[in-house]
C-alpha cells in the first residue's frame, strides 16, 4: 500500500512545521547539525531538509508523524522539531533507507531549491518507505501479547553496550533477564521481533555507526571497538545492515559536510 502520495511543502523552516501539521499530518526529514560546534562553524556546516508530504485519503495517522534521518540515525522527533525530541528507531534503518537518504542529501545540497522537481518521486518514496516500516512495528507491537518487560529488554541493551568491545553469549544475556535459556530466545523474539543475536548485532553495528561519524578512528579500529576483529567480515556485516561498506559511509557524510559548507 503507497500511504504517501506527494509532497505539500519542502526546505521548510522548524518555526513553520507546526502549521503544517494539521493538514500534513506526515513530516520527512533529513537533518543534521554538529553539537559544539560555534555558531558560523555550525551554520556553514549543518543541512536541515524538512519535506511536509500528502497521504492516502484512507490513511490518515492518529497523530503527526514526523520521521527520518538525523545526524546519520534514522527516528521520529515530536512536533517542536527540537534536537532532544529525536528518538531513535531502529525498524526505519534499512540498506534501502540508508542509500535513499545518502543519495538525497547529497543531490539536495548540490541542487538549487527551484531545481528540486527531479528529486521529488524519490523523496516520496523514502518517505512511504519509513512509514510502511513504522506501520510494521506497530503492528508486531499490537500482535505481542506476552514477553520481556520494557524493564528486562532496557537491562539487556545496557548489559550489550557495557560490553560492546567483545562478543556476548546468550547465556549472559538470559542471565540478565532472570530467564532460561530456552525460554529467553522464545520470548526475546516475541517482544523485540529479533533473534537475541540479531539484537547484540544491530547494536554493535548502530555504536559502529556513530563512532565512523563522530571520530578518526580508522574502520578497523572502529570494527575492534565494537568486537569485530576481522576487518572484511566487519565491513561485510556493515554493508548488509547498511547497505554500503563503513569506509563510504564515512566518506559520503564527510562530503555531505564539505558541499553544505
Amino acid at each position: 500500500m503507497k500511504y504517501v502520495t506527494q509532497i505539500e511543502e519542502y526546505h521548510l523552516q522548524r518555526h513553520q512545521v507546526k502549521g503544517h501539521l494539521n493538514k500534513c499530518p506526515i513530516i520527512l526529514f533529513l537533518r543534521r547539525d554538529n553539537k559544539g560546534a560555534d555558531e558560523r562553524t555550525s551554520l556553514n556546516q549543518q543541512y536541515d531538509f524538512i519535506f511536509a508530504l500528502r497521504t492516502d485519503l484512507d490513511f490518515k495517522p492518529a497523530n503527526p508523524l514526523i520521521l527520518g534521518i538525523y545526524n546519520g540515525t534514522f527516528g521520529t522527533m515530536g512536533p517542536s522539531m527540537e534536537n532532544d525530541t529525536f528518538c531513535q528507531r531502529s525498524i526505519l534503518e534499512t540498506p534501502l533507507s540508508n542509500q535513499l537518504a545518502l543519495y538525497l542529501i547529497q543531490e539536495l545540497l548540490l541542487c538549487r531549491k527551484g531545481d528540486m522537481a527531479y528529486l521529488e518521486n524519490m523523496i516520496v518514496s523514502l518517505g512511504d518507505y519509513l512509514v510502511k516500516r513504522h506501520n510494521i512495528q506497530l503492528e508486531v507491537n499490537t500482535n505481542l501479547k506476552m514477553g520481556l518487560s520494557p524493564f528486562q529488554v532496557q537491562r539487556i541493551q545496557r548489559y550489550v553496550l557495557e560490553h560492546i568491545d567483545r562478543p556476548v553469549q546468550i547465556s549472559e544475556l538470559a542471565m540478565v533477564a532472570d530467564l532460561s535459556i530456552h525460554h529467553f530466545i522464545r520470548v526475546f523474539k516475541k517482544t523485540t521481533g529479533e533473534t537475541p543475536h540479531q539484537f547484540v548485532m544491530r547494536l554493535k553495528l548502530e555504536e559502529a555507526k556513530k563512532l565512523l561519524l563522530s571520530t578518526d578512528e580508522s574502520v578497523i579500529q572502529v570494527g575492534m571497538g565494537v568486537g569485530c576483529e576481522n576487518p572484511s567480515h566487519f565491513s561485510q556485516l556493515f554493508k548488509s545492515n547498511f547497505g554500503i561498506p563503513p569506509l563510504k559511509f564515512r566518506k559520503a557524510f564527510q562530503a555531505s559536510l564539505q558541499f553544505a559548507s
